[in-house]
């Protein structure tokens, strides 16, 4: 499915994050373990058997994953994130099945809670705002889309550094989800950033640079700036050319 390509948390580290949890009920005034057990064992096998598309087993873990969130918790650090965890698995399963406004809803509520959770981890919260970006694009809205993107590039450059290989393909999609809203300027900037790393970091004469170069036509293009955008493909052509010849 496209929502989980950008950097994503493997469904079964996920699983394995929440086997064992034990949330917490409403007390007086001091927090309290709750002594029931999951109803459910989150292990490899059921991860597997999960993501197997079974209809009767969606059904059986979304059943179990919304008992879980119906709890009454404390708003602990810990809880929250077994919250955002469980949201995140919800969404998960409703991506399976093709049912991206349920998806949304449940994405949503993740970041949600993600945001709201003292010291939770930039890198989850940007996964699960990928999540959210691939529903939108499913659901084509792509101005939300490109702004959670947005979000999740701004949290991986801080993690990461700007030059990594994740933060590039982040700007990929964002430049062309800018292309398809009609903003050229925007995806500009964007693929212009994109091509200085590629260039500073690995060289210009490069297949994904030459890519680049012809995303760059087109948003120049769209700008009615046709002789630069005709510089820019041939300058890709050149690239592929050469690279074809070294083979």
């Amino acid at each position: 499915m496209e929502r989980m390509k950008a950097a994503s948390l493997p469904t079964l580290c996920l699983l394995a994050l929440l086997a064992g949890c034990t949330p917490t009920v409403d007390g007086p005034k001091e927090t309290r373990v709750a002594g029931e057990t999951l109803p459910f064992r989150l292990t490899s096998e059921v991860a597997r058997r999960a993501t197997e598309g079974a209809p009767a087993r969606f059904e059986e873990v979304e059943r179990d994953v919304r008992h879980m969130l119906s709890k009454r918790l404390h708003r602990t650090p810990e809880n929250l994130l077994k919250r955002a965890q469980y949201l995140d698995l919800l969404g998960r399963v409703y991506a399976e099945q093709g049912e991206y406004a349920d998806a949304e809803a449940a994405y949503r509520d993740a970041v949600d809670t993600l945001r709201a959770t003292p010291g939770a981890s930039p890198e989850v919260l940007a996964n699960a705002l990928v999540q959210l970006a691939g529903v939108f694009y499913r659901l084509g809205d792509f101005a939300h889309a490109s702004e959670a993107y947005a979000e999740a590039i701004a949290l991986e450059e801080v993690r990461l550094g700007k030059d990594h290989d994740d933060l590039l393909g982040l700007l990929s999609i964002r430049a062309g989800l800018e292309l398809k809203l009609g903003r050229p300027v925007e995806a500009e900037g964007l693929l212009r950033r994109e091509l200085d790393t590629i260039t500073r970091t690995r060289g210009l004469e490069r297949r994904e640079a030459a890519s680049v170069l012809d995303n760059l036509a087109e948003a120049l293009s769209q700008q009615d700036r046709k002789p630069e955008a005709a510089e820019l493909r041939q300058k890709a052509r050149e690239i592929r050319h050469k690279l074809c010849d070294e083979c």
